[in-house]
């Protein structure tokens, strides 16, 4: 289950939405799917922001930092 809900998997949820929300906004085909472009792709951003800044997992310990 955890990695069903890893933070790879939420990376790559945030990057197909803003990648499917610029797509929306650029497509010439229908004022809908237009108009849907833009929320996705603010979805996208929040949710990689949100990301960045959610820490790792796994706490550092003094073996880690010393390399």
């Amino acid at each position: 289950m955890s990695e069903l809900l890893s933070k790879k998997w939420f990376y790559r949820l945030a990057s197909t939405l803003i990648l499917g929300g610029f797509a929306m906004l650029c497509q010439p085909f229908t004022h809908d799917i237009f108009v849907l472009g833009f929320p996705v792709l603010l979805a996208g951003v929040a949710l990689f922001m949100i990301l960045d800044h959610v820490p790792d997992g796994k706490p550092k310990t003094e073996e880690d930092d010393r390399g």
